[in-house]
């Protein structure tokens, strides 16, 4: 592709882009040239013949159970909603059952959504109303997550007339029910164009009532609805109901960012502009739970590891709060419920060991379940039942789902777990790496008993590092699959993320984002210095936020790589501004406007950082033009300056698909295709027999 230099000028830096024309994906120019790269990157990729084996291998995991359950929904009078996929079908039905017991119907085939358009459309939300008489279904299509909503009347299994559109309930609060079931509260988007900068500004919380034409909706939080609160253009004024019998709306308007103002509304006021403010951002609340006048919340004010604190919502003191559980140095908070038994709470050490406790009597008492996990977390009805429900994860065993009351732990299961004896010969090794400035960086290491130490193994590493997310442990094929192959897979938990509480976030977070990739290098150093591999047989993946990692530490350490897989990578930071969701990045990355935040921007920008005649490592960039999250032109300027200035003898590939967006809300078929491309891939560049292009 031709480079046409544009040069900006910040706070006294000036920056040359080559390809900011390639920002406009509808450019005849840009298409063809997205064209060519397809065409030639899919010739390599379809010519592994091996490539379609990791499909089957995929789909013959999959037909070992007779079903996969998600999305799974409890009302106050038990009746249980959720998805339900067969082995031979791509995309997974509703279904329900009016107690754990109970007989199960279909409720709702998506097929029957828009039939007409020989689309494939997915369901990627659902909210039964209380007491399970109607339920809102949510259906995106091509991964786009924007998207549709319906309401269903479960007896008679007949669908209102009305379809609400402007929507993303999955990625913005939800649906939250009225307390007399008469409809419900949603975020709605006044744009569904997620190539517009404008596209996720002005959002707002409205009132639908049910039977009424989806325009008449009634606004009750946001920025032009109560200026007074001054929420900003790019903040998400959600607003949570969690409990039927809640006294109170609470809203919030977090984005990117872990923390957020909050304020409240008596729920008999809902009519009114009566919200009054709850907490800042400053005071650091991470979740709550209402229990009648009071909020019960996580917060890692002067807590890094975080504590649960209480307080009064009528006369809120978040400074001196009375504190319930107190902040562990050594393990972090992760979740907390509460049931009418009293209140429980998940911690983990260095997010790969998780321990479950209830508070008694100012203690902690932790409940022992069957097995040790690496991750837990809780569901309840609420403070006024007893249920309390816990989802166990593991890297090599399936999900488990358990409930607990009046002392007991019962096996509550839905889905089938998968046989286990496939995975007997797997280990798990959980150690610590040395940073850079001291730090410990926890690794996870995947490997068949049988693979030794040695300069032959095939290595492929991932992590993350941004928002607090953490890699938890949790069982996955893409990984499984990698480690049946003979590769060995390493997760390393780099600062960015949350394993290591709040701190760690803080650490790899705006001018810290350095220690993000200078963690991972330190890792992939770990493994060639301890002779797990050696770097020709090291290959790296990630994607999204998790691309700046990648993108980074090809380009400060290309000697130290063979291969990098981005997806849908953020790898032009400069410019994040520009995309549709650019404004509430700006909470965790920084802003251009600021001199210090600009430095930050520039550091985590890979685009930035390629230079000429340089020898970089192989790569694959994969991206969707459906993303409503990170705009495919970031993969699409990375890969045509990679191409032009790497003097190596690597491959520089780019995939970019039109019926995809995220990684997110994809069928099952376009799920296998995506993980069989990175692995055979990376199986290629490391140099396995089996997988090269014949």
């Amino acid at each position: 592709m031709p480079k046409a230099i544009v040069v900006d000028e910040y706070h006294g830096t000036k920056i040359e882009d080559p390809y900011r024309y390639a920002e406009d994906l509808e450019s005849p120019i840009v298409k063809d040239w997205i064209n060519k790269q397809n065409k030639v990157s899919n010739g390599f990729l379809n010519s592994i013949k091996k490539k379609q084996y990791l499909i089957n291998r995929q789909i013959e995991f999959d037909q070992k159970k007779a079903f996969v359950i998600s999305k799974l929904a409890v009302t106050e009078n038990d009746v249980y909603f959720y998805l339900k996929r067969l082995p031979n079908e791509n995309v997974p039905k509703l279904y329900y059952r009016k107690t754990f017991s109970g007989k199960e119907q279909l409720l709702y085939n998506p097929e029957n959504f828009n039939p007409s358009s020989n689309i494939e459309y997915v369901i990627n939300y659902i909210k039964p109303n209380w007491d399970g008489t109607k339920i809102v279904v949510s259906l995106t299509k091509k991964g786009k997550e924007i998207s549709e909503m319906i309401v269903i009347d479960v007896s008679s299994k007949s669908i209102y007339p009305e379809t609400i559109n402007n929507v993303w309930p999955s990625n913005s609060g939800g649906v939250n029910w009225l307390p007399d079931n008469s409809g419900f509260i949603y975020l709605h988007y006044t744009s569904t164009d997620h190539t517009s900068t404008n596209f996720l500004e002005n959002t707002k919380s409205v009132i639908y009532k049910l039977g009424r034409d989806p325009k008449s909706i009634e606004e009750i939080f946001s920025r032009s609805n109560n200026p007074k609160l001054e929420l900003k253009k790019e903040d998400f004024p959600i607003i949570l109901l969690e409990n039927r019998k809640d006294k109170y709306l609470i809203g919030k308007t977090p984005g990117a960012g872990s923390y957020y103002n909050s304020y409240y509304l008596p729920l008999e006021e809902i009519n009114t502009k009566n919200w009054k403010p709850l907490f800042k951002k400053s005071d650091q609340v991470k979740s709550v739970i209402l229990k009648g006048d009071s909020i019960i919340y996580q917060t890692s004010k002067n807590a890094p590891n975080f504590k649960i604190c209480i307080t009064s919502i009528k006369k809120p003191d978040f400074d001196n709060p009375k504190i319930l559980v107190e902040e562990n140095k050594e393990e972090v908070i992760t979740d907390f419920k509460i049931t009418k038994e009293g209140l429980f709470f998940v911690t983990s050490k260095n997010g790969v060991k998780a321990s479950l406790f209830k508070l008694e009597n100012a203690s902690r008492k932790e409940i022992k379940l069957p097995h040790v996990y690496g991750d837990l977390s809780l569901t309840s009805k609420g403070p006024n039942y007893p249920e309390l429900w816990i989802t166990a994860n593991g890297w090599i065993s399936d999900s488990k789902r358990f409930e607990y009351s009046s002392g007991t732990l019962i096996d509550k299961d839905f889905n089938q777990t998968l046989n286990n004896d496939l995975f007997k010969d797997i280990i798990i090794e959980e150690i610590e790496v040395d940073a850079h400035d001291g730090q410990k960086i926890p690794l996870s290491i995947l490997r068949k008993k049988n693979i030794k130490k040695g300069k032959n193994n095939f290595v492929l590493m991932d992590g993350y590092g941004a928002y607090g997310i953490s890699m938890k442990p949790a069982f996955s094929l893409r990984r499984l699959l990698w480690v049946l192959e003979g590769g060995i897979f390493v997760v390393a938990h780099v600062r960015g993320g949350g394993e290591k509480g709040d701190a760690w976030h803080k650490g790899g977070y705006k001018s810290t984002k350095p220690n993000t990739w200078k963690d991972f290098i330190s890792c992939a150093e770990y493994l060639i210095d301890n002779k797990y591999t050696v770097k020709e047989k090291l290959a790296i993946w990630s994607g999204s936020a998790g691309g700046i990692m990648i993108g980074r530490a090809i380009t400060e350490r290309p000697d130290l790589f063979k291969a990098a897989i981005i997806e849908f990578g953020s790898l032009n930071m400069l410019r994040s501004e520009m995309r549709a969701n650019g404004a509430t990045n700006i909470k965790e990355f920084g802003a251009l406007k600021n001199p210090n935040e600009f430095k930050g921007l520039l550091e985590m920008d890979a685009y930035h950082h390629i230079k000429d005649g340089e020898k970089y490592p192989s790569t694959l960039l994969m991206a969707g033009l459906n993303d409503a999250r990170v705009p495919a032109w970031f993969s699409v300027k990375f890969a045509a300056k990679m191409q032009g200035a790497n003097s190596a003898d690597s491959d520089n590939l780019l995939v970019i698909n039109k019926d995809t967006g995220h990684g997110v809300d994809n069928t099952k078929l376009k799920s296998f295709n995506r993980f069989a491309t990175v692995m055979s891939f990376a199986f290629w560049q490391t140099g396995h027999p089996d997988y090269q292009p014949k």
